[in-house]
């Protein structure tokens, strides 16, 4: 023997291999059982086997018996292992911890089926409801017989089920004894009822079952007997997300049912997006799936809910939740990845539609606040509207159409508002401009008309400025304002007719003048503009320009990636509030036609858009003051 050969030996001979055994199988069993915490996934378990056993009826009773708190869980489903006999069948049960003949299936199978168990330790949850767990089981031609566990003693029991008429029946009943204090009250009727119908909501829509929960223990007005119902999800369903398959999974694709619910602080309640796995429940939030770094948008969006099921998926035996991070979690993971983008651009292009059909409510309320507006507050100028057909900007008040072109009042713009009236002071007089251009008004009723005075360059001469008006014809009575200046309300006469509206300006510092005449025809009746002078705001994102609104070519603007804007565009009240302060800012600058007051009026809103923000926050709850209590 070579020396090469001697030294692999001995190296050989230092290694021991054997097979990993359990010291005590009684004590991993007990540490398995115990590792579910949660009374109610206990009893998801046990009707989960009655919906892999094929039941149509399920009926979970809570009762005394023999005044011992009880759980009884009773199904007609195929029954245990129907194919043995049941004593045999049984046996197996209880022989066979760890061990389960669904997971033979083939994921075709698995997945047609909806079956969940995998590991076959689902029975040994009863350690988290009570004390013994009583297994009853019959099928036709055969003797019913039981198989009983107890929570602290390895041995088991199988014997016939007394008492029980041999009908031609099939029926499996499972009943834990001596239920905990804490299992009791968290298996009531409600509580039961609500949170099967959510672990289990795939189970149920894809099954023809119907489960009743019965609390014989209920005292007062709590229920009595409630249908278990899969909840429905709140929001708008978002479609183009159909079966995906997952790589190397081909008989198990993604399931996806995500909807767009609200965002939060939007007094909105939903659930996150789930996980489920063969339509079970395995994680409430996809914030729990940072093992296979899932815990990002948009699968943890706020605005989303609904549920991603992939029925391959390996979960935690004890407690039922959580996904193993192996292989097929991976490959799960992978596909998700794939589908992120079209989620996202799907929920961006929601949210989209969402805005804008906000933004026609918003309109619409807007306008129904601002109706008879004009007509009670004739000193008010009206904003530039479009009419239908047509790009021309229009102004005039409420039944009076403008005609003949363009105005001659010119809304102020950005870069008006903002310089200073000092640095670029306004020339003589040279023209006078009356706004509305003609006047079209109904018999009795009013009209507003304005004056504005402007130097060779068309600049405003704000001050130093006389005027007189004049009313030649038939056509109504005149009133000045004196207090707004350069305006004055013409009230119509009782009868059809035409005539002149003048005005004449005189600056008595450089002794100039201008003069300016507007047709005028009293008719019958005139049609009325559907948005009470009233425009419809352009939307316009310069998330880094100061302006929250302005009024440029004859368009009243409004600046949506203003914070101010942001932080009210999902809050349909405030948001309202918000375009009304901006729509009266705009009035008051044009009716006073003084740029100084732009940037007050600018701080005002933003003022007042703080406070309601802060007053429409609900406070945090402080501390409950305890009542002392006197002794008597």
């Amino acid at each position: 023997m070579t020396r090469k050969a001697r030294k692999k030996k001995s190296l050989d001979g230092d290694v021991e291999k054997g097979r990993v055994r359990v010291h005590d199988a009684f004590e991993l069993i007990r540490w398995l059982a115990l590792s579910q915490p949660d009374p109610r996934k206990a009893l998801a378990e046990l009707v989960q086997n009655s919906l892999d056993a094929g039941a149509g009826h399920i009926r979970i009773t809570r009762l005394r018996e023999k005044k011992v708190p009880c759980l009884k869980i009773f199904d007609d489903g195929e029954g245990v292992i129907p194919e043995l006999p049941r004593k045999e069948a049984l046996r197996y049960i209880a022989t066979h911890i760890g061990h389960s003949r669904k997971r033979e299936l083939s994921p075709r199978q698995r997945y047609e089926l909806m079956t969940q168990g995998q590991y076959g330790i689902g029975l040994l949850g009863f350690w988290s409801l009570g004390e013994t767990l009583e297994i009853r089981s019959h099928v036709p031609g055969q003797e019913p017989h039981r198989l009983v566990f107890h929570r602290d003693r390895p041995q088991f029991e199988i014997g016939p089920l007394r008492g029980r008429l041999d009908f031609d029946e099939r029926f499996t009943e499972v009943v834990v004894v001596n239920l905990t204090k804490e299992a009791s009250a968290a298996v009531a009727a409600r509580r039961a009822a609500d949170y099967l119908a959510g672990e289990l909501r795939g189970q149920l829509l894809a099954r023809k079952v119907e489960v009743v929960v019965e609390d014989r223990m209920a005292r007062g007005r709590s229920p009595k007997s409630l249908r278990v119902r899969p909840p429905r999800f709140l929001g708008e369903r978002l479609e183009g997300l159909g079966p995906m398959d997952v790589p190397g999974y081909p008989h198990a694709p993604l399931r996806f049912e995500i909807y767009l619910a609200g965002k939060d602080g939007e007094d909105v309640h939903h659930a996150p997006l789930a996980l489920y796995s063969a339509g079970t429940m395995v994680a409430e939030s996809f914030a729990e799936l940072a093992a296979l770094e899932l815990d990002h948008a948009p699968w943890t969006d706020s605005s989303l809910t609904g549920l991603v099921d992939f029925s391959e998926l390996r979960v935690a035996p004890g407690s039922r939740r959580g996904v193993i991070p192996d292989e097929v979690a991976h490959a799960f993971a992978t596909a998700l990845a794939e589908i992120e983008p079209v989620l996202s651009s799907l929920v961006e292009t929601k949210e989209r539609e969402r805005a804008e059909q906000l933004d026609k409510t918003v309109i619409r309320d807007l306008r129904r606040a601002f109706r008879d507006f004009y007509k009670t507050r004739p000193s008010y100028s009206m904003l530039p509207t479009e009419t239908k057909g047509e790009g021309a900007p229009q102004e005039g008040a409420p039944g009076l159409p403008v005609q003949d072109g363009e105005l001659a009042d010119a809304p102020f713009t950005e870069e008006e508002r903002t310089s200073a009236p000092a640095l670029f002071p306004p020339g003589p007089l040279a023209s006078v401009a009356v706004s509305p251009r003609r006047l079209v008004i109904a018999i009795n009723e009013e009209a507003t008309v304005r004056a504005k005075a402007l130097d060779a360059d068309g600049k405003t001469i704000p001050d130093g400025i006389e005027l007189t008006w004049e009313l030649w014809g038939q056509v109504g009575n005149l009133r000045e304002l004196d207090d707004v200046p350069r305006r004055a309300v013409l009230v119509a006469g009782e009868s059809v007719s035409e005539g002149i509206l003048s005005v004449h300006a005189k600056q008595a510092s450089t002794e100039s003048e201008a003069s300016a005449a507007v047709p005028v025809e009293i008719v019958t009746e005139v049609a009325t503009s559907s948005d009470e002078g009233i425009p419809e705001p352009e939307l316009v994102d310069q998330a880094g320009a100061k302006w929250r609104s302005r009024i440029l070519e004859g368009r009243w603007q409004v600046n949506t990636g203003h914070p101010d804007y942001r932080a009210n565009s999902t809050r349909p009240a405030l948001k309202l509030r918000y375009l009304a302060m901006l729509f009266a800012k705009e009035i008051v600058l044009r009716s006073t036609q003084d740029p100084r007051l732009a940037e007050p009026l600018e701080q005002m809103v933003e003022v007042a858009a703080y406070a309601d923000r802060q007053l429409t926050e609900k406070p945090p709850r402080g501390p409950r003051r305890q009542r002392s209590r006197k002794k008597s």
